[in-house]
């Protein structure tokens, strides 16, 4: 083959390329998958922050004091069991009896503060919680236990704290009018893990046994009473503006605002798997425990990750818009254009990651958004040579990315929005291509050239 027969296969190679829509389509398909890859790289790297953001704040949270969760407080009474062999032979064996409080009321106020490492801080708080109550006489009859066998002298008092670290003050227990300092470690493990504990003076005539201790208890984010009471009683406070109500019960009444919030709940015995007095291991309180949580309103990484997701809806739309400036307006637009756009509009999401870190979402994403609509408006005025095309298409893309924003600021109706949105884009495309005729498109020969 002559080098005169090979320009003119290279020729009819080049005018096919520019001319077939099935070619443009293809491509265009191509390059759109092609850039799936830096997105998802940059997912991972979106990934890679958030979860160093929650190492860190892990970090800050043990060395703070961790969630606190308060289980108690828990009399624990032990007693002998005479047991007889099959020898005949009996033998007299210890055992515990544990009974829970006939009331317990709970005020806590966590003042919160934030502690930074890096560009990452943590939300923690000082808790200032009252515990107050009383029990009611054991009956040791409804746990077939005989008086006499009981060792009064040797109950104990335990108020379970998962946050050993986070304790700030001595307790000092004040226990039917007597005051007493609470010792490390709970009468039972078994029962709770970790806590506190001090010895009492049951008067087995008595009909009740009140008490009082307060604690001063660091905390991260999370606080959470176990209802060990008949009647519990929970009462919150704080200047944190954003709480979210957790754990197995939802607060009865409360109040938010700007400057904090504050809430109550009321929880009854028949509302957890647990029985107020029992023997031994047969329960083990900690599955109802309910508080709040104190959580970031704005999360950068999720906001960054969620507009991660809809760049292949930004790509699409922009070469949507590309192909019909090229088809109906008589331009030539070659592939490796289109992907240098792409590249723009996926490099997008990391300028958007990397601002945010320090300036907040909202700022960095008008920022992000104003130097890529900056870039690929000169790069398209050179490309179209057409300042009035150039504009519509800026004008095109400030609206996508306008109508982004405002998904991502939606929490409910991100979904609605969005479908509504592409629907109208949808419709948007079917009217203005209905009159076209794509196979006249697809054989003319354009007389215009600019590239």
């Amino acid at each position: 083959m002559t080098n005169q027969e090979n320009n003119s296969l290279g020729r009819s190679l080049s005018l096919w390329m520019r001319q077939s829509l099935f070619f443009k389509l293809m491509s265009i398909g191509f390059i759109t998958l092609l850039l799936l890859i830096p997105k998802v790289m940059i997912q991972e790297i979106i990934g890679e922050r958030q979860y160093r953001q929650e190492g860190v704040m892990q970090e800050i949270s043990a060395s703070w004091g961790g969630a606190q969760t308060v289980t108690g407080p828990i009399l624990s009474i032990p007693y002998s069991e005479e047991v007889e062999y099959d020898n005949g032979k009996t033998r007299l064996e210890r055992h515990v009896a544990y009974f829970l409080p006939e009331e317990l009321k709970v005020e806590g106020d966590l003042a919160h503060q934030l502690r930074s490492r890096g560009l990452f801080d943590a939300i923690l708080y000082q808790g200032k919680i009252a515990l107050k109550g009383h029990f009611e006489r054991p009956n040791f009859a409804e746990l077939s236990i005989a008086p006499e066998r009981v060792h009064w002298q040797e109950a104990r008092l335990s108020v379970g704290i998962s946050g050993m670290q986070g304790i700030k003050n001595v307790i000092t227990l004040n226990w039917a009018g007597a005051n007493q300092r609470m010792e490390p470690g709970t009468a039972s493990t078994e029962v709770l893990p970790s806590g506190v504990s001090a010895p009492v003076a049951l008067d087995p005539a008595a009909e009740k046994y009140t008490f009082e201790a307060p604690l001063e208890l660091n905390g991260a984010e999370l606080f959470h009473l176990e209802p060990v009471g008949r009647l519990t009683e929970l009462e919150l406070r704080s200047s944190w503006p954003s709480p979210s109500f957790s754990g197995q019960f939802l607060p009865e009444n409360r109040q938010l605002d700007g400057q904090g919030f504050a809430a109550n709940w009321r929880v009854l015995d028949m509302n957890r798997n647990y029985p107020q007095q029992w023997k031994d291991l047969a329960f083990k309180p900690g599955e109802a425990a309910f508080g709040v949580r104190l959580i970031r309103p704005v999360d950068e990484y999720l906001k960054n990750d969620r507009a991660a997701k809809y760049a292949i809806l930004v790509i699409g739309l922009t070469f949507l818009i590309y192909f019909f400036f090229e088809t109906l307006r008589h331009f030539h637009i070659h592939p490796f254009q289109y992907l240098l756009v792409g590249l723009a509009l996926t490099v997008f999401y990391l300028l958007l990651l990397s601002l945010s870190e320090h300036l907040g979402f909202n700022t960095a994403y008008l920022v992000a958004s104003a130097a890529t609509l900056g870039l690929i408006g000169a790069y398209s005025k050179a490309v179209l040579r057409n300042g009035r095309l150039t504009a519509l298409l800026l004008l095109m893309l400030a609206g996508i990315y306008g109508f982004i924003f405002i998904i991502l600021q939606l929490e409910d109706y991100a979904l609605l929005a969005g479908s509504l949105g592409i629907f109208a884009a949808l419709a948007l495309v079917m009217m203005y291509s209905r009159k076209v005729d794509w196979y006249q498109l697809g054989g003319a020969k354009d007389e215009e050239s600019h590239l």
